[in-house]
């Protein structure tokens, strides 16, 4: 039975680094190539930069993603691994029923935003900010490569919200799913240095609290400020926003989305 496990366990850490590979790889590659190929004569204006980001710098954050999805990999595995003996992972939606289901997608995506803010923080961290988040803030102007372009040590502090987060909170696999793919999603955008919101997005009264890549962008040039990740809540709380963020943002979308003269 023992060696059965073991056997079992080996062939599903592979099943998981490829289903990990793929999730970031096929959701950075389409925005990659629809905005920065197929749309990116349309869409220059709205370089935040002004400008496309070096070759090398694209080639370093696309290397170092790889190493993060082997450790948010690995991660995964030990939670497939050391299941129900440890989780909250809950199979049948009618344990708790649909309310709860939905509750815990916002739930999650709340938590993980907090957990962002505050480990991010302590990342800036002079004492630790070297060995773990330096990596990432070579990209001053960031490609959609960026998003997993980290240390392996900050991988690992992104991997270890999702297992605590479950030792806690009874969550179900396709709220997880949901959760990953979003997640992956919004850091890819965030990384994506072309705004795509509208001008007037962040002075809604609902989608303003959303982040945008104007504000993640300003991140990377301005590093004490715009620590979010989903939403501006800590931002604003913790008086951590730029308080350049809204003049620059309509700067940056002051000319509609798309540039029918192709931009060269």
């Amino acid at each position: 039975m023992v060696d059965y496990l073991i056997l079992s366990y080996r062939h599903l850490f592979p099943i998981i680094l490829l289903e990990g590979f793929l999730r970031y790889f096929l959701i950075a590659s389409a925005l990659y190539f629809v905005f920065w190929v197929a749309l990116a004569r349309y869409l220059r204006h709205r370089l935040i930069a002004g400008k496309w980001p070096d070759s090398k710098h694209v080639r370093r954050e696309f290397f170092y993603s790889f190493s993060t999805v082997f450790i948010i990999a690995l991660v995964g595995f030990l939670v497939f691994a050391t299941g129900p003996a440890w989780f909250k992972v809950y199979s049948r939606i009618g344990q708790y029923g649909w309310p709860y289901f939905f509750l815990s997608l916002l739930g999650i995506l709340l938590a993980h935003d907090a957990y962002f803010y505050w480990t991010h923080r302590w990342m800036h961290h002079p004492r630790v900010f070297g060995l773990f988040h330096r990596l990432h803030h070579l990209s001053l102007n960031p490609s959609p490569w960026a998003a997993y372009a980290f240390s392996p040590w900050e991988a690992a502090v992104h991997a270890a919200f999702l297992p605590l987060y479950l030792l806690l909170v009874p969550t179900h696999p396709l709220v997880i799913f949901l959760f990953l793919y979003h997640m992956v999603f919004r850091n890819v955008l965030h990384h994506l240095s072309i705004e795509l919101f509208p001008q007037g997005f962040l002075s809604h009264a609902l989608w303003g609290w959303n982040a945008t890549t104007t504000h993640h962008f300003l991140h990377h040039t301005r590093p004490r400020t715009n620590f979010g990740f989903y939403f501006t809540f800590w931002d604003r709380w913790m008086k951590t926003l730029d308080p350049k963020y809204p003049s620059f943002y309509d700067k940056v979308t002051r000319k509609p989305l798309f540039n029918t003269r192709k931009s060269k």
